[in-house]
């Protein structure tokens, strides 16, 4: 059963960022429910609606297996959802601090040592960066977004090629330069499903994406298709197999 995506209004955001520190106790063990009867705290959204069972299920081990698991549900279980409500970080700051709490807090907080800043960072969604790479649920939506792009017949294998390591994701979506290059994008995950070197080690994704964001700034890649990508692509990777050569051994 699906209901209304709800929204907290801008100055509750605004005052929740502004109390973390006197609502520790809130985000190590306790919950917001008596501030959620006030006033801004369930504005609806006219566009987005969510099956509220899907927070029950989400993984926090933090796992690739449960990355992909959790960003499917969070995919799946959010209907009318765009690029453009995903950049809300309304939205997002009232699933962290509501239905998506226990969830939140298991993923990102550790008790008695939790930090104001990871509260900031993991359960707010301040500008394009914060919802997209660091919001608790949001990251998830963003996750399938981006493999909806690079694998639209099998986004679960665009995420098993995204997530595969930490630093994909990092190197991939979170590079300024690259992150909303939509056909750029869905190149290099395509890549990752064909190209063993890039496995090899964490770093290897790192030199790959310095060639290609040094060649790549006056690409029009909008106007190229697949195979056009996939042969600036190549040529990206070859200047990086040779800037920093390595043993190219069969990766797991």
């Amino acid at each position: 059963m699906t209901e209304p995506l709800r929204l907290l209004s801008q100055p509750i955001v605004d005052r929740l960022a502004g109390e973390i520190d006197q609502n520790i106790e809130r985000y190590r063990s306790g919950d917001f429910r008596d501030l959620a009867q006030q006033n801004g705290w369930a504005i609806e959204s006219r566009l987005a609606s969510w099956d509220p069972g899907i927070a029950a299920k989400l993984d926090p081990s933090g796992t690739p297996d449960a990355e992909v698991r959790n960003s499917m549900l969070v995919w799946h279980g959010l209907a009318g959802m765009t690029p453009a409500l995903a950049r809300e970080e309304r939205l997002w700051t009232r699933l962290c601090h509501v239905e998506c709490l226990e969830f939140a807090r298991a993923r990102w907080l550790h008790g008695k040592e939790t930090a104001p800043n990871m509260v900031r960072i993991h359960f707010f969604a301040n500008g394009t960066t914060g919802c997209r790479d660091d919001n608790a649920v949001g990251r998830l939506w963003w996750n399938a977004h981006v493999a909806s792009l690079a694998s639209p017949n099998d986004i679960e294998l665009g995420l098993r090629r995204l997530l595969a390591r930490a630093n994909y994701r990092m190197q991939i979506i979170e590079r300024a330069n690259t992150g909303f290059r939509e056909p750029l994008v869905r190149g290099i995950v395509r890549m990752l499903g064909s190209e063993q070197w890039l496995n090899i080690d964490d770093q290897a994704i790192v030199d790959f994406m310095i060639e290609v964001n040094k060649r790549s700034g006056s690409v029009v890649f909008e106007a190229l298709d697949g195979a056009g990508i996939d042969d600036h692509l190549g040529r990206c990777l070859e200047f990086a197999k040779a800037r920093k050569p390595r043993v190219e051994t069969a990766a797991a």
